[in-house]
């Protein structure tokens, strides 16, 4: 069956020039020449029928339509590529291992374990798939992922990683030291992760004290830049102690209160169902769930 398909080219040069806003950095990243970039999104326009760039002098700039494709474009790349990379791994001992996670535990927590892996065995080769919310995990995708939340989850094989701690975090110079005083904590400036808004909650209930004021402040959809925004002392923020266990550390940042909440939705290990058994699944699986 003929379908009315652009070519991949065209699809990574677009996706290259949305994400670069130039379309000299962007045919460099592609490996194109300027002149055979350019072809290939002038294909593109052509086959969707409308303008995806506005050309201002040294950026170019997405059209709602291309902003649109943008959107809708990626994970189908994405998706694509995983579905390659597994066709191509199926049934070799030595394939690469598709580890699904969320990314801010992925580059803070696995990034480490897996380095200390690599030097182990040498030939470990593996690809990482991010989400944000556990819905948005595919059992066809991912050989092993990492979740936090509650148990069961049909049709995959589930281990307990760890267990989750919530602390409230601080740049040294906003506060200088933690406070005695819970209800203190709400005179800050209080930022919050946009898919754990109960955390406040979770912690007042957990040292038996009532959530006087409903926290309210900026918004962040990933923990990294939540992180990070603390730092720079834009505020203070809850946060899975996992996540910060370097900064506390070094001092980049101490706690705001003494007190940490443990949480009854933990960290898991899934492995799908039809994949448990596989020589490099189990490998990866009995390093993770070695000593943390």
């Amino acid at each position: 069956m003929r379908r009315k398909l652009p070519s991949t080219t065209a699809l990574t040069c677009f996706e290259a020039a949305a994400h670069t806003q130039n379309f000299a950095l962007a045919a460099q990243a592609v490996s194109l020449s300027p002149s055979a970039f350019s072809r290939q999104i002038k294909e593109l326009e052509k086959h969707v029928g409308q303008p995806l760039f506005i050309r201002q002098r040294q950026r170019v700039k997405l059209t709602s339509t291309g902003s649109m494709l943008l959107a809708e474009l990626t994970p189908i790349l994405e998706s694509l590529e995983v579905t390659l990379l597994g066709a191509s791994n199926r049934n070799n001992p030595y394939g690469a291992i598709n580890i699904g996670t969320y990314p801010t535990l992925g580059s803070r927590w696995l990034m480490p374990k897996l380095s200390q892996l690599s030097r182990q065995q040498a030939q470990l080769s593996f690809n990482t798939i991010t989400y944000l919310a556990n819905d948005q995990i595919d059992a066809n995708l991912i050989d092993i992922a990492l979740v936090q939340g509650d148990p069961p989850w049909p049709g995959f094989r589930v281990d307990a990683l760890m267990p989750e701690s919530l602390v409230v975090i601080t740049s040294p110079e906003l506060l200088g030291h933690p406070r005695d005083q819970a209800q203190d904590l709400l005179e800050q400036r209080i930022l919050q992760h946009i898919t754990r808004p109960a955390s406040w909650q979770i912690w007042f209930d957990s040292l038996a004290e009532e959530l006087t004021v409903a926290p309210l402040g900026p918004m962040f959809s990933q923990f990294e830049m939540l992180i990070n925004a603390v730092i720079e002392g834009l505020g203070i923020a809850i946060v899975p102690k996992v996540l910060v266990t370097n900064e506390l550390a070094d001092g980049r940042l101490i706690l705001a209160h003494e007190h940490e909440a443990l949480t009854k939705s933990g960290y898991f290990l899934l492995t799908p169902q039809v994949k448990v058994g596989t020589a490099r699944i189990e490998m990866l699986r009995d390093w993770l769930l070695g000593p943390l």
